[in-house]
């Protein structure tokens, strides 16, 4: 590192500097290379398979309907079919395994798994004033989930998203937070403590579940920790402002969920830019509104229940081709921006997909995958069994490994699609 230069100087410097990225000249001595990043996106209403899944494997693939919209983007990519968790079933509830691959979520007694997004940030912790941001369109069940199945609630308000990456507070708050941060390791101290002494006296069930408490107990010490490290460092200066929920804003309109992806995705990049977070997951929640798009005359859940009705699926495919193309924007941001000798796309893993595969019929196999960036080789149509699909979590081994993570598991995948690469 250049002696007569650190980060927080340059963070010092104000507005002269604006969305500080990752430099190479300031990176510590075991970072060379940009970092890696994961960013995964579910959309809960399905995408329609016939106008998503290209006819041919392969790279020479013709584009379907909606990869036309991403046509500039077409080496940037790979979809998938033939591809989901098995042994999911439960219709919506199935989003609540998206990222974990966690069987039967609607049996009595499920209990969920961790998730892609934690598993990823457990193993970039401290790097970043946030391990992981979880975002979603609306107040929604998670996506997702701790080691012991406890799920995390995403922000879905983009003014205090804004606030918590870029808005520093006063003196007295500052304060406050690490008197806050004190209080809270010295109440988990003593939580520890009488859990001990409360395990020597119940049931082997109820050990079971207090250590797996206490296990959750550790991981929020750790996320503590982490904060307390973070608190009195500058945050990062962004030329972009602070967005609203007031009209005009998408956000003042509970329908307009295509608007209001986009600005999440907007934030999100500008978290991996200024190394706010190397993990960000975004959940498109369906409406069963009526979206103020043009020529779309009933609800959004009604259409995606279309029952094979030409009209439903028309407007159906509307509303997914913009979905698409805000997408689209996401990857072109991340392309256009440059970092070290490439872009900030090529060290970003960006997943789209859903829970659903036939969101009309609540089915969830043959699942819409699209992988973008990150530095594979992509530019293909990698096909499964529509019978007997290949494990998504295979996927996530793939992308953990890129990550940098030394695995060959994750939840009901066992190794990695090979044809990946």
């Amino acid at each position: 590192m250049n002696p007569r230069f650190n980060r927080r100087q340059i963070l010092k410097a104000g507005s002269a500097i604006l969305a500080l990225p990752w430099l190479e000249s300031l990176a510590p001595a075991q970072e060379k290379a940009p970092p890696k990043r994961i960013i995964t996106v579910c959309t809960s209403f399905g995408l329609y398979g016939p106008a998503f899944f290209p006819a041919k494997a392969g790279k020479d693939y013709e584009a379907s309907e909606y990869l036309k919209v991403l046509s500039d983007l077409r080496d940037q990519f790979t979809v998938f079919s033939g591809i989901s968790h098995p042994d999911i079933g439960g219709d919506h509830a199935s989003e609540a395994c998206f990222l974990t691959s966690a069987k039967h979520p609607t049996r009595p007694g499920f209990r969920n798994t961790i998730s892609l997004d934690v598993a990823a940030s457990q193993h970039v912790a401290g790097a970043t004033r946030f391990p992981l941001m979880t975002l979603s369109t609306q107040d929604s069940s998670p996506l997702s989930y701790t080691p012991t199945g406890a799920g995390i609630p995403a922000m879905s308000t983009p003014s205090q998203i804004y606030a918590r990456m870029f808005l520093a507070g006063n003196k007295g708050d500052v304060d406050k937070e690490l008197e806050r941060l004190k209080r809270g390791k010295s109440m988990l101290d003593r939580m520890k403590e009488r859990l001990a002494e409360l395990s020597k006296s119940v049931s082997q069930i109820d050990r079971q579940q207090i250590a797996d408490y206490t296990e959750a107990v550790r991981d929020l010490e750790k996320q503590i920790v982490s904060e307390e490290a973070w608190v009195n460092r500058p945050k990062p200066k962004v030329s972009e402002p602070a967005p609203t929920e007031n009209f005009p804003s998408p956000f003042s309109d509970r329908s307009n969920s295509i608007g209001r992806a986009k600005v999440l995705f907007q934030l999100a990049k500008l978290a991996v830019q200024t190394d706010s977070t190397r993990v960000v997951t975004i959940f498109i929640k369906g409406m069963d509104e009526k979206p103020p798009i043009p020529g779309i005359e009933e609800g959004h859940h009604g259409l995606s229940h279309h029952g094979r009705n030409p009209a439903k699926i028309d407007q159906l495919k509307i509303i997914e081709k913009l979905k698409m193309a805000a997408f689209r924007e996401l990857l072109a941001s991340l392309r256009d921006t440059k970092e070290g000798a490439g872009s900030l796309l090529d060290s970003t893993q960006v997943l789209i997909g859903s829970n659903l595969g036939d969101a009309s019929g609540h089915g969830t196999t043959n699942l819409p995958i699209l992988l973008a960036g990150g530095g594979y080789k992509h530019g293909q149509h990698i096909a499964g069994n529509v019978a007997n699909n290949t494990p998504l979590a295979k996927l996530y081994v793939n992308m953990l490994q890129k990550f940098g993570m030394g695995t060959d598991k994750f939840g009901s995948g066992s190794g990695t699609i090979t044809e990946l690469s």
